[in-house]
């Protein structure tokens, strides 16, 4: 009778156990190989979105970094306009409330705008800025990966760079080439720090007038304003200045043509008569009412103003009532006089013809 042995010899059970250990290991290694893939991936579009976020920041604050601008309002609320945080980009609204101000793999996050150079006041110039994310001490043995580099990179569509083992002297990416550090007052940035570029130009806005405009503005046509006009220096026209509304100026308005106004004309100007003035035509208040007009290098009354009469006699003055039966004190001064600045002028003498006494004169006063 024959016996046949049942069950798995020795070397049956080694081979199907590494078998089973390269399967494990090989499955391990994958999956974290995967988890690393997943991480890089969303370090990738994390930094995206905050360079989406920079470059919505450019737009909106272009003025204040050409210096076209120098409104506090608007400056967003930074503390340093050219070195925003992620915080103050989530108050002024280019980042969402519930975004993760945490990278989700161990990067340190800095935002620098570049001083911009050219005419920016007048052709316009481009704003540049770099945010940087700079390897955390706990991230030293994988941030110089290529695969998690290149993971990462191929989120930014081009715009993102790197420093690699390699060239560790240079920043480098698909359209970006330059030098570490990129900027002079930066640190040279370690192998594995990923830059990424923004940039506005702002040469297509620079024609445009804005609030709290700093330039001197000069236009070829007519300027219409349906409110109210105000600058804080000089208003000068080639040709005529008309206004419905108001006109306030913290400088001269001059203008070639006519200037008309459907309201008042108010000048705040204050001087006294015969005192010096520069050019001839100007128009000031007087400090005792009226107009005056620099004349001769003078200031002097716009013209012959009226300050009352008076009617003086030889005997007795005029604050007494005789014959007359009137009150022939002057109703500007309440007395015999003229206001200051009038001089009297004698335009009558007489006296009734039954009288020999009690002659009469009438006087007027002008400037």
């Amino acid at each position: 009778m024959q016996h046949f042995q049942k069950g798995f010899s020795l070397f049956e059970l080694i081979v199907a156990t590494a078998i089973t250990s390269l399967i494990g290991v090989w499955s391990a290694t994958a999956w974290v190989q995967q988890t690393e893939d997943a991480a890089s991936e969303a370090m990738g579009r994390w930094l995206m979105t905050v360079k989406e976020s920079v470059d919505q920041m450019l737009v909106r604050q272009a003025d204040t970094l050409t210096g076209l601008s120098l409104s506090t309002a608007s400056s967003g609320g930074y503390q340093d306009i050219w070195r925003p945080t992620l915080p103050e980009l989530v108050r002024a609204g280019h980042l969402s409330s519930a975004f993760s101000l945490r990278a989700p793999l161990g990067y340190e996050i800095s935002i620098r705008v570049l001083k911009p150079t050219g005419l920016c006041l007048t052709l316009g110039c481009k704003i540049e800025v770099l945010t940087l994310a700079i390897p955390k001490d706990s991230q030293d043995k994988q941030s110089g990966n290529v695969t998690r580099l290149g993971k990462i990179l191929a989120s930014f569509e081009g715009h993102g760079s790197s420093v690699s083992q390699l060239l560790p002297g240079r920043v480098r990416g698909p359209m970006i080439d330059l030098p570490n550090p990129p900027a002079l007052d930066l640190p040279i940035l370690p192998v594995g720090s990923i830059v990424l570029h923004s940039f506005y130009d702002s040469t297509a806005q620079a024609s445009f007038l804005r609030q709290d405009e700093r330039r001197d503005v000069k236009l070829a046509a007519n300027l219409s304003v349906s409110g109210r006009l105000t600058t804080g220096g000089n208003i000068s026209s080639g040709g005529g200045i008309e206004a419905s509304g108001s006109i306030s100026s913290g400088g001269a308005i001059s203008a070639t043509g006519r200037v008309a106004s459907l309201g008042h004309l108010q000048i705040g100007a204050v001087e006294a008569k015969g005192a010096p003035c520069d050019a001839a035509g100007l128009v000031a208040q007087s400090s005792l009412g009226g107009l005056l007009v620099c004349q001769g290098g003078l200031w002097q009354n716009s013209m012959q103003s009226w300050g009352g009469f008076y009617i003086d006699r030889v005997n007795g003055g005029c604050t007494t009532r005789d014959e007359v039966k009137m009150d022939r004190r002057n109703p500007m001064t309440g007395d015999c006089s003229c206001p200051p600045g009038y001089e009297p002028k004698l335009i009558s003498t007489w006296r009734y013809p039954q009288h020999s006494y009690n002659e009469y004169y009438t006087y007027i006063c002008l400037s």
